[in-house]
């Protein structure tokens, strides 16, 4: 999806990834509250990933436990003892995915994972995202889903956008379709159709962040900004570790001018999606703006190292030299 930035980068307050792991003779009811929990989404769309099996392993190794993802890709370990752990998600058209939680200190960890589509394996699409989680749902409007899926996946949108019409119109109160089916159009960039079948999935699940969230950057692109803002903060109500959402929050503040308020939900993006190169760019614009031009040469130079060919390079390269020069010349 397009970013309607100017030239954009990000708040430096970035957290090391917190780490997590345990040992089985933690598994106990009597136990302090010692607990890792988390969410994992899919990268490509940041909707949630549903079914999805998370191991936990000791840190020398040995697993400990296994559980799969709720319907809001969420996961949680209870029970465990003071110790060191590892949380891996491996996932077949995926990149295995592992995070490290120290429980020596804090009492809780939460963990976001974000699967990648792996390209050296063949993928049939989004595998195992919003799986049939209502049985209702009949076959032909099943199989139009996952056709959409997978379209999406291969960024062939307007081939999802007639799959997913077909579902919702075979179910009309398939969620993850109608879900899907704005993110679509949004990719599009058709933000009336997108509006359409966002309402309609809040209207179905209203207590889904995610699609409020979406629902808020549509409003945001149609420049409507105070229902956008309603939107954001609610979605994120409700979806507290979403970068998408700090994110989309953030270049709305920003377009609405409001500088100030625009830097802590970047601040908390980067701190969740670090390596989101949109985002440091928006802060360093942030932080030129308030005149910490040092701070925003960081944060310029990292959307350079991330994105060396992104969109905004060439404009990035030129601040980068004036900034420079500027602080050569106060020296």
């Amino acid at each position: 999806m397009m970013l309607r930035l100017f030239i954009v980068a990000a708040f430096a307050f970035l957290v090391p990834p917190v780490f997590a792991q345990r040992e089985r003779d933690t598994y106990s009811p009597n136990s302090q509250a010692f607990e890792v929990n988390g969410e994992v989404r899919l990268s490509e769309t940041g909707v949630s990933a549903v079914s999805i099996p998370v191991r936990l392993e000791r840190f020398s190794g040995g697993l400990i436990d296994q559980i799969v993802t709720d319907n809001r890709g969420r996961f949680r370990f209870p029970n465990l003892q003071r110790g060191y752990y590892k949380i891996i998600v491996n996932v077949p058209g995926y990149r295995p995915a592992q995070q490290d939680a120290d429980l020596q200190v804090v009492a809780r960890v939460y963990l976001l994972f974000e699967l990648t589509s792996d390209s050296s394996k063949n993928t049939s699409g989004l595998p195992m995202l919003m799986d049939v989680i209502d049985s209702r749902v009949p076959g032909p409007a099943r199989e139009a889903f996952n056709n959409g899926r997978t379209a999406l996946t291969k960024k062939s949108y307007r081939e999802a956008v007639g799959h997913f019409e077909r579902a919702v119109f075979a179910y009309t109160n398939f969620f993850e379709a109608q879900l899907l089916l704005g993110i679509a159009y949004m990719d599009l960039k058709e933000w009336d159709n997108a509006e359409k079948a966002l309402l309609r999935a809040v209207e179905l699940k209203p207590d889904n962040g995610n699609a409020k969230i979406y629902l808020g950057e549509v409003y945001w692109r149609q420049k409507r900004h105070s229902d956008a803002e309603q939107l954001l903060h609610e979605g994120l109500k409700l979806e507290e570790k979403s970068w998408h959402g700090h994110f989309t929050l953030g270049r709305l503040y920003w377009d609405m001018g409001e500088v100030t308020k625009a830097g802590g939900p970047i601040g908390t993006t980067l701190q969740l999606r670090p390596e989101l190169a949109e985002a440091h760019l928006l802060a360093g614009n942030i932080l030129l703006r308030v005149n910490q031009r040092e701070r925003a040469l960081v944060e310029y130079r990292e959307y350079l190292r991330l994105a060396p060919k992104g969109e905004f390079v060439s404009q990035v390269q030129e601040l980068v030299r004036k900034v420079e020069k500027s602080l050569e010349e106060k020296k």
